[in-house]
């Protein structure tokens, strides 16, 4: 869905050099992954876990497009992530199929269905059965997905445990090796597309190549058919961000853009501290997908990023001590932005005084104040309680968003949040 974008006159730059290391960054995350094109072949290739609700909507959105490709489409069957790159499991499960639950409808497509653990393995080995054919496999995937939902018995299972287990083990390898490690992932030619999010840069690959019989979307979005509570009347939304999360200086930089349009008249900011300070891991394989998912999508939204120095630690503790609590939501969406342009557009040291200051007087406010703030040591209560009201609201990471009972996780789900208060 196309956003309108503003220009960017509200960050202005820092005017400090980067170091060799924030280059050498922004070269990464503006390459596909070289290893990863000379290991992928030609073809599309869906990673499909059982149980994931994401997978599910991927499954009936490629027997749509089966028709329409011109390359071969490859399914390859997956066990769940590895709990170092899926930490909250239980929250993240459960919004999955929330999430899942309200996308189909507006993809005109059929809502997953739940897979109850107990028969899962099941599932596992009548898929892997179907090897990685294409329509072999989603059809199984239809009839398994048919059974359970009417409550009929799953056909009859054609590999035995050990068997299924060296097919999901061989395809985690092959996803590993090509640079990934999530479900519902469209790989091609190396370069990754996460579920029904990432589909208009998956049809800008497949169209270069002449992979597609048309030009038509892969999927549109009818925000008619979003299944979601009236948020109210004045009802604030909520927004939760980190100074660490480059996903969330896009929302902050959108929420910016349509605070000027009149929209979000009613603001909350509350800044968090970043997963991996509160002893969550985000390992190298995950942080290498983002720089260059992140740098993908900010460039088709016009926002600097790629020049990176990464705050955690004292860079977030200072970011956050000095966090202007006291003022207006513009001032504090302001500050998010433009500290977020600060360390992942120019790559400058917020732990260094003159970049600190310069981002707190860019946003408007005043150095000497933000030095009284951080005269007495950190302070991250506040970013302390508004995680605790996060992890309350049933959400976990950032950027996440609350509108009155609606809520939702990530800067892909803004349009929710306009539809919404749209109505």
């Amino acid at each position: 869905m196309n956003r309108t974008q503003t220009p960017l006159k509200y960050l202005p730059t820092a005017g400090f050099s980067p170091s060799l290391k924030s280059a050498i960054a922004e070269r990464i995350a503006g390459s596909r992954d070289p290893i990863a094109r000379l290991r992928a072949g030609h073809e599309l290739v869906l990673y499909y876990e059982v149980g994931d609700a994401h997978s599910q909507l991927c499954a009936a959105l490629a027997r749509r497009m089966l028709p329409r490709l011109k390359v071969p489409l490859t399914i390859r069957l997956v066990p769940a992530p590895d709990s170092n790159t899926y930490p909250e499991q239980e929250r993240q499960r459960a919004f999955a199929r929330a999430d899942a639950a309200r996308l189909a409808p507006c993809h005109n497509l059929v809502a997953p269905v739940t897979v109850p653990p107990g028969q899962r393995a099941e599932v596992e080995a009548h898929l892997a059965a179907a090897g990685s054919d294409a329509a072999s496999f989603l059809a199984r995937e239809q009839a398994c997905m048919l059974a359970l939902s009417a409550g009929l018995p799953l056909p009859s299972p054609e590999l035995t445990v050990p068997a299924t287990q060296r097919v999901l083990s061989e395809n985690a390898h092959h996803r590993r090796k090509l640079g990934h490690y999530l479900p519902a992932m469209w790989q091609y030619r190396g370069e990754w597309f996460w579920a029904m999010d990432r589909l208009q840069f998956l049809q800008a690959r497949l169209l270069a190549d002449g992979g597609l019989l048309d030009a038509a979307p892969l999927s549109s979005i009818d925000t008619t058919q979003l299944a979601a509570p009236a948020s109210g009347g004045d009802v604030p939304l909520e927004f939760w961000f980190s100074f660490r999360s480059p996903y969330s200086y896009l929302a902050a930089v959108e929420l910016l853009r349509g605070r000027d349009l009149g929209r979000y008249a009613q603001l909350q900011v509350r800044p968090v501290l970043p997963m991996v300070m509160r002893g969550l891991p985000v390992p190298r394989i995950k942080r290498l997908y983002i720089v260059r998912d992140v740098k993908r999508s900010a460039d088709a939204m016009g926002i600097p990023f790629g020049r990176i120095h990464d705050p955690v630690g004292d860079g977030v503790f200072r970011l956050l001590t000095v966090f202007p609590y006291s003022e207006t939501a513009d001032i504090q969406l302001r500050y998010c932005a433009i500290a977020g342009q600060t360390v992942w557009a120019e790559g400058l040291d917020v732990r260094r005084d003159d970049v600190l200051r310069s981002v707190v007087e860019r946003s408007g406010m005043d150095w000497s104040t933000a030095q009284s703030k951080l005269a007495p040591g950190f302070d991250t209560r506040q970013a302390e309680a508004h995680r605790a009201a996060l992890f309350d609201a049933g959400l976990w990471g950032v950027p996440s968003f609350r509108l009155g009972s609606f809520t939702t996780w990530g800067q892909d789900r803004l349009w929710m949040i306009d539809a919404l208060v749209e109505r």
